[in-house]
């Protein structure tokens, strides 16, 4: 075998690509660690957590009374005396009923902000769920890409010293150049959707990922054999974190109703005067008493209708969301169906098959039925094998966190 065969060839069994044989073991410590990051950092889930302070706050403020009101006279009040004084308190209540409507009124607002809550903590997972696969994903490839490159770059510096010798044509030199130009500018569009990606993980989370190297080839993509078919078909309720919070939606609107309805209602109030007249001996206190009620219901009404329509437009968006999730979820297990379909004629046929293929084509280059580039083509096309795999991988746990979000 001449030399240049022996050293591509040991270069080429000291490259074997991980795809085949890796164990899919994925770091779920390190999506888990962001996840948390993002709760205790992200500045929205901030906001909604003080929603929730707010509307139990407000609570307390249900039972309030009206101000009071004082008011003093001084001079010619009744009489015809200069220093006549005329004290008065006066004191108005909320209308009957107000107090326990308000109060149920604020209860359904905190459980609508806490409802609120725990469907943007599951947006948000699936937000970073998505993009922390798709790290991974370009993680994975960037390895491969650099791998390839190496290789390309290996054979076009042992084409090059053949062609110099004499020993090929120059077709298979500017093949290889051609080959390793184009890998370049993949990996340079790669490494940049994979910081891109780091960058974004880092906004959701808001804070530094600095566990999270960019450069780390460790990561490998997640066992998909911990979903079954059992496991996919356990959950078929509609009910999650979403319908949950439209449903409390719903709540708060007919709350809205009881509290209009409230206001309409008669409105009593207490008074007291104490008038005092200079030059008469005692004093003279009198006491008041009645209630106001609404002359005109038009104002009262029309805020009463609008309230009953937020009441209807609330629950038509919570029928309209369960019907979407319903018919989505459908979509995304049929398509996790199939993804896992794919992932099994991967594992039992295309992979084994393209192990096979190089292992051939390493007899043939020895022997030498074949040249390197067309040693190399063939690893090419294995290549290709190996990044659709990691590609429907990536595929597969998206769609796997797309899922979970539509059951939580």
């Amino acid at each position: 075998m001449k030399p240049s065969k022996i050293i591509i060839l040991l270069f080429f069994l000291l490259i074997q690509f991980p795809v085949f044989s890796q164990t899919d073991s994925l770091k779920v410590s390190s999506l888990d660690k962001i996840i948390e990051i993002a709760f205790s950092s992200n500045g929205l889930l901030q906001n909604n957590k003080l929603d929730i302070e707010s509307a139990i706050s407000q609570q307390k403020g249900a039972f309030s009374v009206p101000k009071t009101n004082i008011s003093l006279q001084y001079g010619n009040v009744q009489s015809s005396y200069n220093r006549d004084v005329m004290v008065t308190i006066t004191q108005n209540f909320n209308p009957i009923g107000s107090i326990s409507t308000t109060k149920k009124a604020f209860q359904a607002q905190e459980m609508s902000a806490e409802a609120n809550l725990k469907y943007q903590k599951n947006v948000l997972k699936n937000q970073i769920s998505q993009l922390y696969y798709k790290f991974v994903f370009f993680s994975q490839k960037n390895l491969l890409l650099q791998k390839q490159d190496s290789l390309w770059k290996t054979v076009e510096r042992i084409t090059s010293a053949q062609t110099e010798a004499g020993q090929t044509n120059k077709m298979e030199l500017l093949t290889a150049q051609n080959q390793r130009f184009q890998l370049l500018q993949q990996k340079s569009i790669n490494e940049s959707e994979l910081k891109n990606t780091f960058h974004q993980l880092q906004k959701l989370a808001q804070n530094e990922l600095s566990f999270l190297e960019i450069d780390n080839q460790n990561q490998k993509i997640e066992n998909v054999n911990k979903v079954t078919s059992n496991l996919i078909l356990s959950d078929s309720s509609v009910s999650n974190s979403m319908i949950n919070y439209f449903e409390s939606q719903t709540n708060l609107a007919q709350t809205q109703i009881a509290v209009e309805r409230s206001k309409a209602m008669p409105e009593l109030y207490l008074g007291y005067s104490s008038p005092t007249f200079d030059g008469e001996v005692g004093i003279y206190n009198a006491f008041q008493a009645g209630f106001s009620i609404p002359l005109v219901w038009r104002e009262y009404n029309s805020k009463i209708q609008v309230a009953k329509i937020k009441e209807v437009q609330a629950q038509n968006e919570l029928a309209y969301q369960k019907n979407a999730i319903s018919e989505e979820k459908k979509a995304v297990l049929m398509k996790l169906q199939n993804l896992q379909t794919i992932l099994e004629s991967y594992r039992n046929q295309q992979l084994p098959q393209a192990e096979e293929l190089i292992n051939l084509t390493q007899i043939r280059y020895r022997e030498g039925e074949i040249s390197v580039l067309q040693l190399v083509q063939i690893q090419q096309q294995t290549l290709q094998t190996s990044l659709s795999y990691l590609e429907t991988i990536e595929n597969f746990n998206s769609t796997l966190a797309m899922w979970e979000f539509l059951n939580n």
